[in-house]
């Protein structure tokens, strides 16, 4: 007996220390025939949703994913960017939720266009089903759970997300031809606004998500934009400056910013602090524009710069449209600012129009700065006039645009920043407005820190 249980423990190592085969796990999908190009689907859409009659397939990489909760029943894809072509990016609406488990970000799809419909939405190409509004408008809808995946072919190529994302500033990145695509905004953080809130506050609800803004050191400036559903809703905005990387969407005429997860979210930076900056957030509505240090001029006519607020965001106007002078000048002056303590001074504004009817230098606005303005006499102080971008007629009404970085390391001392308006009351074609807000100076102190 003793034997016979030495023998059956000897045949049990024995067996034991044979190796055990792995099953290898393989991927089957097949790899589809590609004959469409992404930009060919691109140039046969329109803003009118088409359905598509040919057997084409196109290929693309997912990028988005609906794992953090931010993005809902929607997928976006985009093209590997070459030497010769910029990536292309585009949405697909699907009825089903956690998608991400078969359309891993990197992952190569394969789509099969016959029978779907292709808009333009809001100059974002997307692919989908039909949908017709209770208006009896055609539109994109979603592609149902039992039909996506036979659209959405997913295949057995994954790569790096890093091998898709762009690097990108802010003013870079607001264009069309970048929506639905992965893009990393670097040296950005969120505006004072946001600071010590969460990503969705109900108090900040816009249609179930929340707004807040991310900005650069020029003024650019992006919706940011985050779900009620997203896991990281609850979790306060960072204060830091960094890099955040997503998707850019759009809706209307405003770019939006949407993360995947937190995890897209890197802002351990110290936060970048202008040294001069006023957002006319204390001002009045519609009264001559007055806050202590600034001058309020005029040189031709009678019209001074009024302060608004619109929209709960204050600003300075300047409006011919009431007025019948045929030429009108005036000056809004900044206080004294001094530059001794800094180098490399930039200055950065936000500038918006609304009811322009020409692009013309006699209805502008223009940017000067000077050293020797004593306070009240615009035209004896010497004035220099600095580049900036402004609005114009194509610019949306009443969205602000970046001046971007304007140079200032050539002055030291005391400045004044002027903002001139010119225009006419009496030419209809050469009246208007233009509004002006968030100026902000930053610099390096002379121990080298902003």
């Amino acid at each position: 007996m003793k034997k016979l249980i030495i023998f059956l423990a000897l045949s049990l190592l024995y067996s034991c220390s044979q190796e055990v085969e792995t099953p290898q796990l393989s991927c089957t999908q097949p790899n589809l025939p590609v004959n469409k190009t992404v930009d060919k689907v691109y140039e046969l859409s329109g803003t009118t949703a088409i359905q598509y009659l040919y057997d084409d397939i196109t290929e693309a990489y997912v990028v988005s994913s609906d794992e953090g909760g931010n993005f809902f029943k929607t997928i976006s894809l985009q093209t590997k960017e070459t030497e010769n072509a910029s990536a292309i990016g585009f949405s697909v609406p699907v009825d089903a939720t956690n998608t991400y488990i078969d359309y891993r970000v990197g992952n190569k799809v394969f789509v099969k266009l016959k029978n779907q419909f292709t808009d333009l939405y809001y100059g974002g190409l997307r692919i989908g089903s039909l949908y017709v509004s209770n208006a009896g408008d055609p539109t994109i809808g979603r592609i149902s759970q039992n039909e996506y995946k036979n659209v959405l072919n997913a295949s057995c190529t994954n790569i790096d997300e890093n091998e898709l994302v762009k690097s990108l500033s802010i003013e870079e990145a607001l264009l069309d031809s970048k929506l639905n695509t992965l893009i990393e905004l670097n040296d950005v953080e969120f505006t004072e606004a946001a600071l010590g809130r969460h990503y969705f506050e109900e108090s900040n609800n816009v249609g179930g998500s929340t707004n807040w803004y991310l900005r650069d050191r020029t003024g650019n400036q992006v919706i940011f934009r985050t779900s009620s559903y997203a896991k990281f809703a609850d979790h306060f905005v960072p204060e830091g400056n960094g890099k955040v990387r997503g998707i850019l969407t759009k809706f209307g005429s405003d770019y939006q910013f949407m993360v995947r997860y937190e995890s897209d979210i890197l802002m351990n930076g110290k936060r970048s602090t202008p040294f001069f900056s006023e957002d006319f957030q204390s001002v009045k509505n519609n009264v001559n524009f007055t806050l202590p240090g600034w001058s309020n001029i005029v040189e031709k006519a009678a019209k001074l710069w009024k302060s608004m607020v619109y929209s709960g965001n204050g600003y300075a106007e300047f409006n011919t449209t009431s007025t019948t002078a045929a030429e009108n000048i005036a000056w809004l002056v900044s206080p004294k600012i001094n530059l001794k303590e800094y180098k490399n001074a930039v200055l950065s504004f936000r500038s918006a129009q609304h009811d322009l009817k020409i692009d013309s230098p006699l209805n502008t606005l223009e940017v000067y700065v000077s050293t020797n303005f004593d306070g009240a006499n615009v035209t004896k102080a010497k004035w220099t006039k600095l580049e900036a971008k402004v609005p114009t007629l194509s610019t949306p009404a009443r969205q602000f645009i970046s001046s971007g970085g304007i140079d200032l390391s050539a002055y030291s001392g005391n400045i004044n920043i002027a903002f001139k308006y010119i225009g006419s009351g009496k030419d209809k074609t050469l009246n208007g407005a233009f509004m002006v807000d968030d100026i902000k100076i930053f610099g390096e102190k002379e121990n080298g820190n902003f």
